[in-house]
């Protein structure tokens, strides 16, 4: 027996039957106490009296699960390690199962996947997966090639459970099926087996199970609590999540969690035609299965609709045999592309999606008062899972050739893209070698050019429009027609338009006042998101190859053979500089940061190179740093992945600044605490501790946000808030106190809605505003912002400032608009379009918006604003916040209701509304709320500061152009923009 293995058995073992580890038991000492242990999930009065297994024969040389978990199976959540022991005592004793781990979380748990076919596919499953290989790669295949594969070959099912921890019953619904399929003996399962190969991925979500496992445990009582909304289902921050809160079905695209980057190299291994994806909804809802509603992203197969309606016909008519309620096609629409599904549905399988009315692994009490038992809602899990698993089977040839027709499209010579890709530039090295790993982890191909190469047609990711560009060598270019090129338009497509159709009835209903309909966010792109220096273009000739891996980045300390430098350089063009500099102050080492470009001068061998490097790059002198400061550079470069660049002299070059100059500050140690609990958003929370813990490799404390005023903080100089609705009230009664923190010193950061949270004279903290609030005061924002605008290009009539000719008449105001800098309510301005002012497009709908009362007004123009969008942001290039920001614009994520406006320092502005949008449904209305606005504010208070983003930066861990600005507030700011003490 393996020790895996071993391991799971035992953990069969420390549970016991029922569901508590065996320390709970009741002792046998007859001194003792004798306790009855709580009974976990379905308890005797809620027993799900009908058999979900169906009464056919089983073979007996495997354990039933009833009897390897002690009870009903379903009838309590099971651990993790019962789902794996379960699992591999089944394909140990069958040779119609296999399992195997293919990654491991976190928190060191593994994750399996099984495959389930008959003895004679596993014999021949090698051959079975290179014909899938060739179907998946169809360049090279003839019709008849094709067709003779669809023919032969069964079909491969991917069934995926539980990706959310807590909608807890596909994970205890698959060792059903599992067992379903390996041990009965009917004809009709061996020969479902025949025509597919199965593989079963049973608990998607391991550490988000167990945290929801043990939240379920610690809040049982003797009596079943059926209320939907009690504790007993869980409390912040549930299950849904990973470790770090992700939201891992949002993660397909990005990849940014280890178990995503797992399940790529599984799926890219069997390529199926069915991909499941188990899920659990509301409480007091009943059963949701695709056919999916609209809108639906271009990129998907043009069958998979009417598939998914095949699919559910036959699920439907399992539901309709136990009289179990069901629906499709309500709310689950198929835009966004980063969903489990959409994955699958955009690689060619039948994306399928459940989603179970949700009870937390109990019983509960829906609104008819009809009591669903934890059992019941398994075996809806099961029942979908066999009845879309028997149609695939009876319909396997045709979904195998649509399944290649639909490949043969990502290669098609003849289609709209042929010879376009999507071309970068390495301009940030840590950036593009993610952004790499991401493209080649899913199969996705790259070419790298060999030498200068000629584009014509040129769109870049800002919106700019070319008619032809030059490429350099080393340039980076993604194929539109690829065998994965629907992956590759889905994510890097700029700006995908959703239906007329769903538009019109989108802003019907926001009209009613009855809400969006759109599921997720309207705009992604994996290429602005990471700020890349990006274009789709037409690409001529040109010698390119292949980029097949892209090696671990090791540290590297360029000119070492100095033999005293007398210091060291980073880029701040790459973003490994900030772990850098986290790790360097952590050991205690003197960094400064610049506030311009400079330059060094590197002895490259025998000769000197002169080493340009952007505003914000880092600089330790030898003289200010301990002895063994050469080793704990070298360790930290190491550590970081970091170039660091050894200079042999402080003297600048040229006009460049000298290394012992004013144009470097001192950074001081960041001490982070990070707020958490209610009422935080536990994924935007998780985003940013991912990026602090895992991406910065900084130490962070987390703080309980109920108990803020508990706290001594002047243990941090940094706090971060993510956002957190109603986070004002709850910190109103220690505001002063935090104001004082600030003050002496403290970097407060708060984003979203905290931002918004924390404007107000209430908690007297910034001056900053929303903009609800200010809308007497709309014109003097519309001219902070155009003064903003106007200083990003100087321009100085030299002739008039020396008087050499006279000063030109000035114009009357009803003319200019101006006066001392004001503007008149409504102007436009020279970029555009005013802050707050109406423009030609606002008031759809609205027709008397002009003569509305102002507050009744943005109460209207608040119902349009967006659920997920892509702005383009003006960028302060002069705030060192915006450091390592490539461009004098970027684009930034935006969604929700609050707008800030703000007469101090902006280092991120939204731009004027006609070139605002970038991706996404914008609305004019909501257009007219955040033209010119404030996307990223910075403000000294005392000693300290407070910076706020008006939407999270670190959004699902893929945004990571505004990220590199959080940790710039983070890592930069306790030295930067807050004013430490002298002799620390």
């Amino acid at each position: 027996m393996d020790p895996q293995h071993l391991q799971s058995l035992l953990g069969f073992l420390s549970l016991g039957c029922s569901g508590l580890p065996v320390a709970a038991l009741p002792s046998q000492d007859p001194e003792v106490e004798h306790v009855r242990p709580i009974r976990q999930g379905d308890d005797e009065a809620h027993a799900y009296p009908v058999p979900i297994l169906p009464g056919r024969e089983y073979d007996p040389g495997l354990s039933a699960p009833d009897d390897l978990l002690g009870r009903p199976w379903g009838s309590r959540l099971a651990s993790h390690d019962e789902l794996l022991a379960a699992l591999r005592s089944w394909a140990e004793a069958s040779p119609r199962a296999t399992i195997e781990t293919y990654g491991r979380t976190y928190e060191g748990r593994p994750l399996v996947r099984m495959v389930i076919t008959t003895k004679e596919n596993h014999a021949r499953l090698a051959s079975i997966l290179a014909d899938h290989e060739r179907l998946f790669d169809p360049r090279g295949l003839s019709e008849r090639e094709g067709t003779e594969i669809a023919m032969r070959v069964p079909a491969v099912a991917w069934m995926g459970y539980s990706i959310h921890g807590d909608e807890t019953s596909g994970a205890d619904a698959a060792p059903l099926v599992a067992y379903h399929l390996i041990a009965c003996r009917d004809s009709e399962v061996s020969e479902l087996l025949e025509d597919v190969v199965v593989v079963l991925d049973p608990c998607l979500n391991p550490d988000g199970r167990e945290r929801m496992r043990a939240m379920v445990q610690w809040n049982s009582g003797y009596r079943s609590n059926l209320d939907h909304e009690s504790l007993q289902r869980g409390r912040w921050p549930f299950g849904r999540g990973n470790h770090y809160l992700f939201d891992m079905n949002r993660d397909w695209m990005a990849g940014v969690c280890p178990e995503t980057r797992g399940r790529w190299s599984v799926l890219r291994e069997y390529h199926p035609q069915l991909f499941v994806d188990a899920h659990e909804m509301g409480a007091l809802d009943t059963f949701l299965f695709y056919p999916q509603s609209k809108p639906q992203n271009p990129e998907l197969p043009a069958t998979l609709i009417e598939w998914q309606s095949r699919f559910a016909d036959d699920a439907g008519e399992a539901f309709d045999a136990h009289g179990w309620g069901y629906y499709t096609r309500e709310w689950a629409d198929a835009w966004y592309p980063g969903y489990s599904d959409a994955w699958g549905s955009l690689t060619g399988a039948i994306g399928m999606l459940y989603e179970q009315a949700g009870g937390g692994g109990q019983p509960l009490e829906r609104a008819s008062g009809e009591v669903v038992s934890y059992r019941e809602s398994v075996h809806h899990q099961f029942t979908a899972s066999l009845a879309n698993l028997r149609t695939l089977g009876a319909n396997r040839v045709a979904v195998l050739r649509d399944y290649v027709a639909h490949r043969r499209g990502n290669v098609d010579p003849e289609r709209e893209w042929a010879g376009r890709a999507f071309a970068f530039l390495d301009t940030n090295p840590a950036r593009t070698e993610r952004f790499l790993r991401i493209l080649l982890a899913q199969g996705i191909e790259v070419l790298r050019t060999e030498a200068e190469v000629e584009v014509s047609d040129v769109v870049t990711t800002l919106g700019e429009r070319l008619e032809s560009e030059t490429l350099p060598a080393g340039a980076y270019l993604v194929p539109a027609l690829q065998p994965q090129g629907s992956l590759v338009r889905a994510y890097l497509g700029f700006d995908p338009r959703i239906d007329d159709e769903t538009v019109e009835d989108e802003r019907g209903r926001l009209e009613r006042g009855e809400g969006s309909r759109l599921y997720d966010v309207t705009a992604w792109d994996l290429g602005r998101q990471f700020d890349l220096d990006g274009r789709w273009c037409t690409v001529g000739a040109g010698a390119r190859s292949q980029v097949s891996d892209v090696p671990e980045r090791a540290g590297a300390l360029v000119g070492g053979d100095v033999e005293r430098p007398y210091a060291w350089a980073v880029d701040a063009g790459d973003d490994r500089s900030l772990r850098f500099a986290a790790r360097a102050l952590e050991l205690g080492l003197a960094v400064h940061a610049s506030d311009e470009e400079f330059a060094v001068r590197v002895l490259d061998g025998r000769a000197e190179r002169r080493i340009e490097l952007p505003r914000g790059s880092l600089i330790l002198r030898r003289h200010e740093n301990p002895e063994d400061v050469d080793a704990l550079v070298q360790r930290v470069a190491a550590e970081a992945g970091a170039r660091v660049w050894a200079t042999p002299t402080g003297r600048g070059t040229e006009d460049d600044p000298d290394l012992g100059g004013g144009h470097f500050h001192l950074l001081a140690r960041p001490r982070v605490a990070l707020v958490s609990g209610n009422p935080v958003s536990a994924s935007d929370f998780g985003h940013i501790w991912h990026m602090l813990d895992v991406e910065l490799g900084m130490q962070v404390s987390l703080l309980e946000a109920r108990g803020i005023g508990g706290y001594d903080l002047r243990r941090y100089n940094v706090i971060v808030i993510p956002p957190a609705r109603g986070i004002g009230a709850l910190l109103e009664p220690v505001a002063e106190d935090i104001a004082a923190w600030v003050r002496g010193g403290g970097t407060l950061v708060a984003c979203g809605s905290a931002a918004a949270g924390l404007t107000g004279e209430e908690l007297g903290l910034t001056s900053v505003v929303l903009r609800r609030d200010a809308l007497d005061e709309l014109d003097a924002y519309a001219a902070s912002a155009r003064r903003a605008n106007r200083a990003r290009t100087i321009e100085v009539d030299h002739a008039d400032l020396w008087g050499e000719e006279p000063p030109a008449q000035e114009l009357p105001r009803q003319e200019t608009g101006e006066e001392t800098g004001e503007e008149t309510p409504g102007q436009e301005t020279e970029a555009g379009g005013a802050a707050g002012a109406p423009s030609a497009e606002a008031g759809a709908g609205d027709s008397d918006a002009d003569d509305e009362e102002p507050a009744r007004r943005d109460a209207w123009q608040r119902r349009f604003m967006p659920a997920g969008v892509i702005l383009r942001g003006i960028v302060d290039q002069h705030s060192w916040l915006t450091a390592g920001v490539r461009a004098d614009e970027l684009p930034v994520p935006f969604g929700g209701s609050s707008v800030l406006l703000s007469h101090g320092s902006v280092p991120v502005r939204l731009a004027s509304g006609d070139r605002l949008r970038l991706g996404g449904l914008l609305w004019p209305e909501a257009r007219e709320r955040l033209a010119d606005s404030a996307w990223l504010t910075r403000e000294g208070m005392g000693h300290g500061q407070v910076v706020l983003f008006a939407a999270p930066p670190a959004y699902r861990g893929s945004y990571l152009g505004t990220a590199r600005m959080l940790g710039n507030a983070v890592v930069l700011g306790p030295g930067l923009g807050a004013d430490p003490p002298v002799g620390r």
